[in-house]
């Protein structure tokens, strides 16, 4: 059975986030946690981004794992992604970026291996770009606001960042659209999607928004 998917709006690693987090992680399979930054820049940048994720999870009783970034040691990302994972996490940057990452040419394995250990239960959690890249299209913020297909571990479009009643980017009509605040967003998990952290997660279908609900207790 696939995993469990959070998509999230943003502000990741921040003190807001902590509940969220926890939850999701206590959901997983196991509390190995792998963090991919791709949406950050080759460098310094992709060595931050892993250092706060880091830093964050460990906090949170996660054994992280810090995937090498794939456009300098593809090799080494691959042998990191193993069977002991239970979470994989996707930091927010650029969506673009990430989008290639993960399906460019030079790169591709490790976004066929992240769909491989989905489909095999590992949860997967994306912030702002990651939550974008996640979903089946998604806008190339970096570029023309262009809408290219994403890895559809999650159908429809994701707007990060989100409140009621403010859109960043146009979206076509015919599209399910995710509405994420900051430090918050939903959880799928096959047919069932929960509101998780905090403000109001909402989703358009057929042109019209209602909240995602949250569980019951």
């Amino acid at each position: 059975m696939p995993g469990l998917l959070c998509l999230q709006g943003g502000r990741e690693f921040t003190p807001g986030c902590v509940e969220m987090d926890r939850a999701v992680l206590a959901l997983a399979p196991t509390p190995v946690t792998a963090i991919i930054a791709g949406a950050a820049r080759i460098g310094a940048d992709y060595d931050g981004a892993v250092s706060r994720a880091r830093r964050h999870y460990e906090r949170l009783g996660a054994e992280v794992v810090a995937v090498p970034d794939p456009r300098v040691d593809i090799s080494g990302a691959l042998a990191s992604l193993d069977a002991e994972i239970g979470l994989i996490v996707l930091p927010g940057g650029s969506p673009g970026g990430l989008l290639d990452v993960l399906t460019g040419v030079a790169t591709a394995a490790v976004g066929e291996r992240l769909l491989e250990l989905h489909r095999a239960g590992v949860a997967v959690s994306g912030a702002s770009a990651g939550a974008m890249v996640m979903c089946s299209r998604l806008i190339r913020a970096d570029g023309d606001g262009d809408i290219v297909s994403g890895l559809a571990l999650a159908e429809g479009l994701a707007l990060p960042h989100w409140s009621p009643g403010v859109g960043r980017w146009p979206t076509p009509d015919d599209a399910t659209v995710w509405g994420l605040p900051e430090c918050g967003g939903v959880t799928i998990d096959v047919d069932d999607v929960s509101a998780i952290g905090q403000g109001e997660p909402s989703v358009r279908r057929d042109g019209v928004w209602s909240p995602v609900p949250r569980p019951t207790a």
